[in-house]
């Protein structure tokens, strides 16, 4: 019998091909022979989830069968590198047999969603090979108060998408941490007490992402610091309520690449720091001010924007739309190549916010003559505002190639035709300039202008 190609591959391409496959497909080649229930014994790489076995009678106990099966059959003289698991009903102690039966000195990492609150084997805790650590969905710390025996000396990834803790203490038994995402989402005022009011970021961090959805009508007030010196990325997500109030200290972000700040409504009444912020982010090449954050800016007093000497892609939410306020960004802006405005005027939920700084310079913006190649405006209203700011740009840019304007789905088709026969008039500084109108109640049937 001729045996395929494939069969004559060592066993250790075999489990790097499998590796890349969920274990259920993985194991599923043990079907073929001998040889391939051998490979899937040695198999390093398990990605296990429940997901496919949610149907039928009984389907927890063949779930509950397949992940044993797995596990015990598996040669132990090759070390589980990386493990996932995925499921929603199991025992605590048989999750707990899992957990053991995959902790070792060759784990590098291991990601858990399950909706189960436990406490941790330790000997994750303290794994000094395990370089990325993901739990989601539930308490999973609650039982480690103190974190006292936390040492993590390779783990470069920690992501915490659970419904309260205090991750102070596991911090700071990582001493190389690179990635940090931290998801809070806390519903309950019996919880908050359980949320820490200071946490310090490690200074080795390259990318932190954090997201508050601490949704609970008691007053409290917390301050994260992030003097993180070596930051890439960054990304804050905050809708915190009115009463909860959620502060930044930070450091200046000299190795900063792309930067993220989006921001709930109720937020902008206590959120002084988006000012420094904006300070600490000025050697950025990709800032994205979404939700509500421009508000924040255009209510702080005596507000100055910082020089940005390398940012070349903005992205602006405008929840009022201020022609002085989009050029004084401009004007500090030298070297901006891409502009994204999108207007959600027609979402706010309160009262709008006047920008009270002085108007910007006469002269156009070096980035408008020199620079900008795109400008993009999202959820564009025909405004007389609007219209001058497009015309501000089409007439001034010299180096812009294309423009994309998408109309408000609110339109009738008339209205629509009146705006891209307007617009379209408005002379050009280069005619080799594109010029797109797109209609996104048509996207679908592939009916734009152009």
């Amino acid at each position: 019998m001729k045996m395929d190609r494939i069969s004559f591959l060592p066993n250790s391409i075999l489990c790097n091909i499998l590796s890349y496959l969920p274990t259920e497909e993985a194991v599923s080649t043990s079907i073929l022979s001998s040889r391939w229930r051998q490979v899937c014994k040695e198999l390093q790489v398990f990605d296990i989830d429940d997901t496919p076995f949610r149907s039928g009678l009984e389907w927890e106990a063949r779930f509950v069968s397949y992940v044993n099966a797995i596990l015990t059959q598996r040669n132990a003289d090759y070390p589980i590198q990386k493990f996932r698991l995925t499921c929603n009903k199991v025992s605590k102690s048989l999750l707990l047999t899992w957990l053991n039966a995959v902790i070792g000195p060759h784990l590098q990492e291991l990601y858990l969603n399950i909706d189960l609150p436990i406490k941790l084997p330790e000997a994750i805790l303290t794994c000094p090979s395990l370089k990325s650590l993901i739990l989601k969905r539930d308490s999973f710390l609650d039982s480690y108060p103190k974190f006292s025996n936390v040492y993590l000396p390779s783990l470069k990834n920690l992501e915490l998408d659970i419904v309260y803790m205090d991750p102070s203490k596991l911090l700071s038994g990582c001493p190389v941490l690179e990635n940090f995402k931290l998801i809070l989402q806390v519903h309950d005022n019996s919880c908050v007490a359980l949320i820490p009011t200071m946490q310090q970021m490690p200074r080795t961090l390259k990318s932190l992402i954090i997201e508050d959805n601490t949704f609970f009508n008691g007053v409290s007030h917390r301050l994260i610091l992030i003097d993180t010196p070596s930051l890439e990325y960054l990304h804050i997500k905050v809708m915190t309520l009115l009463n909860s109030k959620l502060e930044f200290s930070f450091s200046n972000f000299i190795n900063i690449v792309e930067a993220h700040l989006d921001l709930l409504h109720d937020c902008i009444y206590h959120v002084g720091w988006v000012p420094h912020l904006l300070h600490a982010l000025r050697e950025t090449k990709l800032l994205a001010l979404k939700g509500y954050s421009t508000l924040c800016l255009f209510s702080a007093p005596a507000f100055e924007f910082p020089e940005f000497h390398r940012l070349l892609n903005l992205e602006l939410d405008v929840p009022c739309f201020s022609t002085n306020f989009l050029l004084n960004f401009l004007h500090n802006s030298h070297v901006l190549e891409a502009l994204v405005i999108h207007d959600i005027s027609k979402e706010k939920y309160f009262h709008l916010v006047e920008y009270d700084v002085p108007a910007p310079p006469t002269m156009v913006p070096n980035c408008v003559t020199s620079h900008l190649k795109s400008f993009e405006f999202r959820g564009y209203e025909d405004s007389v505002d609007k219209r001058e700011f497009i015309a501000y740009l089409l007439q001034r840019g010299l180096a812009l190639e294309i423009v994309t304007i998408h109309l408000n789905y609110v339109f009738n088709q008339e209205t629509k035709y009146d705006i891209v026969r307007e617009l379209s008039a408005i002379p050009r500084a280069s005619t080799t300039r594109q010029l797109n109108f797109i209609d996104q109640n048509a996207v679908e049937h592939g009916m734009n202008y152009h």
